[in-house]
Order: structure tokens, then C-alpha cells, then sequence
């Protein structure tokens, strides 16, 4: 009966491990847990690699190396036209522009939040949609002093066989001359995600 209890112990200390639950990794101690995609939705590796080309074009542009002073730009929205749920994601992207925008001197920078705070204003950039309307323009920059806008859109184009997922992305960003509307930089990003089943 002692050998059947001692055994019976050592079996349980055995599968001890396995039952003890998740096991957590900070990307500090093993980089490459940020390599593999884990859905089909845009992680933060894609918005880097987005933000990327749309700030390479920006700087080798025409529109900045023309810049004869440090103008005021605001980024407004990007617009889901997606069937994923990315919402979160485009709203981190914001932030990134905003943060490169600052960091590269090019710009002054009206926070994003400023213009939110504004019930009315912010409810005529949401009607506006992907384009912003002249009368948005005007308040933006009579109100704020804002000379360009940054804003955009994402769509996407889902397929599905019986054994592969594939989300293709179409990221627009965009800055606009506030006083005409006039689109003077435009960057197109294109990102896949697949799911294998």
C-alpha cells in the first residue's frame, strides 16, 4: 500500500507542471514573440512597418523639402472600412504619427485630443468622414491655427477557401492643405494577413 501511495505521489509531482497554468514572456527576455502573427487583424509590427513608409515618403517628398517654414498639422482619424475589428489599432497608429510627426522637427503639432475635446468640432470631422468638408477645414484653421491635416482610411479585401484565411490591407495616408483641401502628400500601404487552418 506504501509503494501504491509513494507512486501515486510521484505521478502527481510528475504532471505538477503541466497543470500549472499559462506561462508568461516579456519581449525584453525573447524578441521573437513579436515575430509571428497571431490573427489576421493589424498588430503592432504592421502599423510600425506602415508608419515607416508613409514617414520615408513624407520626408523624401516634394511637399517637405518645399516646406519654407515649420507649419501646424493635426492629425484627425483614419477611417475603418474594414470588416475587421481594428479599431484599436488605427487609434495606436494615430498616436505613432503624431509621435513622429513631433520627433521630426518638421512639423508643430496641435494635439489630437485638443481637437476632440471640441464636441462640435469633433462631430463634423466624424461626419466628414474620409474627406474633411470646407467648413471643417476653415474652423480647424481659423480656431487652432492649423495649416495641414493628416488623415485617412484602411479597407480590406477578405478571402476564404475551406483551409486559408487571407485579410489584404489598403492603408491611405494623407496630408491636406487646410485653406484648399488639396491632398499634398499621399502614401498607399499594403499589408497581408493569412490564416492557415
Amino acid at each position: 500500500m506504501k509503494r501504491l501511495t509513494f507512486a501515486a505521489a510521484v505521478l502527481c509531482l510528475a504532471c505538477l507542471p503541466a497543470c500549472t497554468g499559462p506561462e508568461y514572456t516579456r519581449a525584453a527576455d525573447d524578441p521573437d514573440i513579436e515575430d509571428p502573427a497571431l490573427s489576421t487583424r493589424l498588430d503592432r509590427r504592421d502599423l510600425e512597418l506602415a508608419l515607416d513608409a508613409w514617414i520615408d515618403e513624407l520626408d523624401a517628398s516634394a511637399f517637405a523639402r518645399t516646406l519654407a517654414h515649420k507649419p501646424s498639422i493635426a492629425i484627425l482619424h483614419v477611417q475603418n472600412d474594414t470588416s475587421e475589428h481594428i479599431s484599436g489599432a488605427l487609434d495606436n497608429l494615430l498616436s505613432s504619427i503624431e509621435t513622429r510627426l513631433v520627433q521630426s522637427g518638421l512639423f508643430n503639432v496641435v494635439d489630437n485630443t485638443t481637437l476632440t475635446q471640441d464636441a462640435v468640432l469633433a462631430e463634423r470631422m466624424r461626419a466628414a468622414s474620409d474627406a474633411v468638408d470646407p467648413a471643417t477645414a476653415a474652423a480647424l484653421g481659423r480656431e487652432y491655427g492649423i495649416e495641414y491635416l493628416v488623415n485617412g482610411r484602411v479597407g480590406d479585401t477578405p478571402e476564404k477557401t475551406d483551409d486559408v484565411r487571407r485579410v489584404q490591407y489598403y492603408l491611405f495616408l494623407r496630408v491636406s492643405d487646410v485653406a484648399t483641401l488639396r491632398i499634398v502628400h499621399q502614401t498607399q500601404v499594403d499589408i497581408t494577413k493569412q490564416e492557415n487552418r
